[in-house]
């Protein structure tokens, strides 16, 4: 969920504070779940994509904040459901669907992904090639 709050310009050399999201759900509606583990790891990667490129199917094993730097990102799931995230906006990752990502704009569109993982454990899963129908 897009938080728009206005924050004015600090004119006292103060710092500001935007509230970009608060999400209770992942995109997907799944409840937001926290592994609970002595081992804890954040991974944090910026993925490119570019003009009419698009990830590989996936899930996560792991939470997943999105936050969109540039351009806006297509999440499609396997049932062809489809949301769009603008740049500025986040949002809490599906885990359990399968989806990917979709850039269907005319430039590059970049995003930070942080996931709240365990040690050695994968912040991705693919399907084996062919295991999931692709869509159009």
């Amino acid at each position: 969920m897009l938080l728009q709050i206005p924050t004015p310009p600090a004119a006292d050399g103060h710092a500001t504070i935007t509230m970009v999201s608060k999400d209770t759900t992942t995109d997907a509606g799944e409840p937001i779940r926290y592994l609970s583990t002595p081992n804890a790891e954040v991974t944090s990667s910026i993925i490119t994509i570019p003009p009419g490129g698009k990830t590989d199917w996936m899930t996560h094993p792991v939470p997943g904040y999105l936050y969109i730097l540039e351009g806006e990102l297509t999440v499609e799931f396997t049932d062809g459901h489809r949301l769009h995230f603008k740049q500025g906006q986040a949002f809490m990752q599906a885990r359990a669907k399968w989806h990917r990502g979709i850039n269907e704009g005319k430039t590059q569109m970049r995003f930070l992904a942080v996931f709240f993982g365990e040690k050695d454990t994968p912040v991705i899963l693919n399907p084996p090639h062919g295991a999931v129908v692709e869509q159009k």
